[in-house]
């Protein structure tokens, strides 16, 4: 599934005057997170990684989809999440800080438009510094917006 809309939603998107912005709603087990679009590529089913020696621990290795060398990054393990290797997973590409990382995650359940004056900014981190942005309240559900681009400037500075 890769990401898509009309000119009018990249206008919206792209502008710096709206208080809107759009983000990406995924589980990690049963903690649901949001990332902003602006940093996901696309989604994909999860390949075969190989390891690489002497990587960060949350690394899991590299695989190569369609002639692209992307790092896999286990998105549980760096947020300190406990997640059965069983259980069902999707990789969220993004290309961020000229590294195209794959996040793994359980489960993405859509795209929600929200306001950037109701993120509350939260004193918590996931134990990683700087990683949650803030939290948001969408339908009822607790959303940790995460910063894809500082967890890849922590992983390969």
């Amino acid at each position: 599934m890769t990401k898509s809309g009309n000119a009018d939603n990249n206008e919206i998107l792209l502008s710096t005057d709206t208080d809107e912005m759009e983000i990406l709603v995924f589980t990690i087990k049963n903690q649901v997170f949001g990332v902003n679009v602006l940093q996901v590529r696309e989604i994909l089913m999860p390949s075969p990684v190989d390891k690489i020696p002497h990587g960060h621990p949350s690394v899991e290795g590299v695989y190569m989809p369609r002639d692209t060398l992307i790092t896999v990054v286990n998105l549980a393990d760096y947020l300190g999440i406990y997640l059965d290797s069983e259980e069902r997973s999707l990789f969220i590409v993004a290309d961020v800080n000229k590294l195209n990382a794959a996040f793994r995650v359980n489960n993405v359940l859509g795209i929600e438009r929200i306001s950037i004056n109701n993120i509350e900014k939260s004193e918590a981190s996931y134990g990683r510094a700087g990683v949650m942005t803030g939290i948001i309240r969408v339908n009822g559900k607790l959303i940790s917006l995460i910063d894809f681009a500082k967890i890849v400037e922590d992983i390969a500075p």
